[in-house]
């Protein structure tokens, strides 16, 4: 009777096996659609077999484990990848804003606000002595100042909000990491008997993706399951069940509290283009615009000063003098030019003090506003080009010689480019990620069709072992009857 109980033992066994492999593939058609799941499988094994009479017989089945299909090196591509898209994304994304405040296709441009003023001046030239003429020179002055002004404004309330970004992504990184620290404890807990806990591994390698988007990461794995992650420079995030947060102080950001600006630390994904931007891109195009309304100024000022007036007096500016505005420690620094930028005291609502006239003093005298006229020409203007590197800590500028009209159509053909490379390296970056999601999916993800035939093929099996527990009951109830 040894003989029929072992094979009732070896079909319970069977039974108990492919119930729990119709559970996994039940689980694997439950998660179709869950974002992030790895598709598993019941791994079967054979009992150890027994002794009898000098033959070893088999015992049956049982289930060893349940394991993922899953690959760590597409993986961490991926998480790489998309640390990468999500910072030309954000990138283009902001640099869209400000191609629009370059925009020079519409008619608030400053391309236009700029020749209506040269025109403005050539009207002056031809009619000194006209009120009309002076009226609408300095109705046209004022406009070009406030779309200096707009402009420096625009800038600056990108920059903030380049800030305001940060303060939310590090409070998300923050959660990110604690959740993490709590899954990998978790995770060493429920795989301390050697069996693997699957899903809590898919909740943390979202977590993962998650915080890739933010800033660039890398990460390992323990013997015992539990992840080491840190920044790709080498700033530990999480470790094991320990993690350290992000905080911000004004531009700074700091590594669990400690007062050290670790922001060039953090790179790719949104907080690292938000910084590259904030730092970098942004300061360097105020500087820029700065740069272009304090040459400006200087210029016109420089000659309006040697001119005469219809009274005849001289030294009159045209822009207020930027080399008395707070904080300009000399003149050849135009630091917050485009938002100080002005019409004087001296001209502002007195048409007749504007010093269209040369040395004679006659009224029909031109001579100044003819020379004033010609800086919209003139090629030998020395303007500094300024560069921004590494976020701020690299600042260089060359003294460039051309017109004020190149001069910012350079900066126009600049910003154009740039938003385009970003917006061409996210389309390569999308299409790489696309292709890697699917070579991801191939292997992880749930197939309903190879779910079904898996159903199937568990199904026969436990509808043997089955059968086979009819036939041993047969088979015992043939020996009894035999008694």
């Amino acid at each position: 009777m040894s003989g029929i109980r072992n094979v009732i033992d070896i079909a319970k066994g069977a039974l108990l096996a492919n119930q729990k492999a119709i559970s996994v593939t039940s689980h694997n058609i439950a998660n179709v659609n869950t974002p992030g799941y790895t598709r598993q499988r019941m791994i079967l094994e054979s009992n150890p077999p027994y002794f009898a009479d000098r033959l070893k017989v088999g015992m049956g089945v049982r289930a060893d484990s349940v394991v993922q299909y899953t690959d760590q090196f597409i993986n961490r591509n991926i998480h790489q990848k998309t640390s990468i898209l999500k910072e030309y994304e954000t990138k283009a994304s902001v640099l869209s804003q400000m191609e629009t405040i370059f925009n020079e296709t519409n008619e608030q441009g400053l391309v236009r606000a700029m020749n209506e003023f040269w025109n403005a001046w050539q009207d002056v030239a031809s009619n000194p002595g006209g009120f009309s003429e002076r009226t609408a020179l300095l109705a046209k002055g004022e406009v070009l100042t406030r779309r200096f002004q707009s402009m420096n404004e625009s800038l600056y309330q990108i920059k903030r909000e380049m800030n305001t970004n940060l303060k939310l992504s590090i409070r998300e990184v923050n959660r990110l990491v604690k959740q993490i620290a709590e899954l990998n404890e978790k995770i060493v807990f429920a795989e301390s008997d050697q069996t693997a806990a699957n899903d809590l591994r898919d909740q943390r390698a979202n977590h993962i993706e998650q915080l890739s988007e933010l800033v660039g990461n890398v990460y390992l794995t323990d013997q015992q399951g539990a992840l080491t992650v840190m920044s790709e420079d080498g700033m530990i995030l999480v470790d094991g069940k320990y993690y350290w947060e992000l905080s911000q102080d004004g531009n700074a950001i700091y590594w669990n509290g400690i007062a050290s600006d670790i922001s060039r630390k953090l790179q790719n994904g949104k907080i690292g283009a938000w910084l590259d931007l904030r730092d970098e891109i942004i300061p360097e195009y105020i500087a820029n615009l700065d740069e272009l309304a304090g040459t400006l100024m200087r210029e016109v000022n420089t000659l309006h000063l040697a001119g005469y007036t219809l009274s005849g007096e001289t030294g009159k500016y045209f822009f207020e003098n930027f080399k008395t505005a707070p904080d300009t420690p000399n003149a050849s620094d135009f630091t917050g030019a485009a938002s100080y930028i002005r019409l004087s005291s001296d001209v502002k609502g007195i048409p007749a003090n504007i010093a269209a006239g040369g040395v004679s003093g006659a009224p029909g005298d031109n001579e100044n506003a003819m020379r004033i006229l010609s800086i919209q020409t003139d090629g030998s203007i020395q303007i500094r080009k300024w560069n921004f590197d590494q976020r701020g800590a690299s600042i260089l500028s060359t003294l460039q010689a051309e017109t004020l009209d190149d001069y910012y159509r350079m900066l126009v053909g600049e910003i154009g480019v740039l938003t385009d490379e970003s917006a061409e390296n996210q389309q390569f970056t999308q299409a790489f990620l696309a292709h890697l999601s699917e070579l991801r999916d191939s292997v992880s993800g749930v197939n309903l069709d190879e779910e079904m035939v898996e159903l199937m093929k568990v199904q026969r099996a436990h509808e043997a072992a089955s059968k086979l527990v009819a036939i041993a009951d047969e088979m015992l109830q043939s020996l009894l009857e035999m008694r």
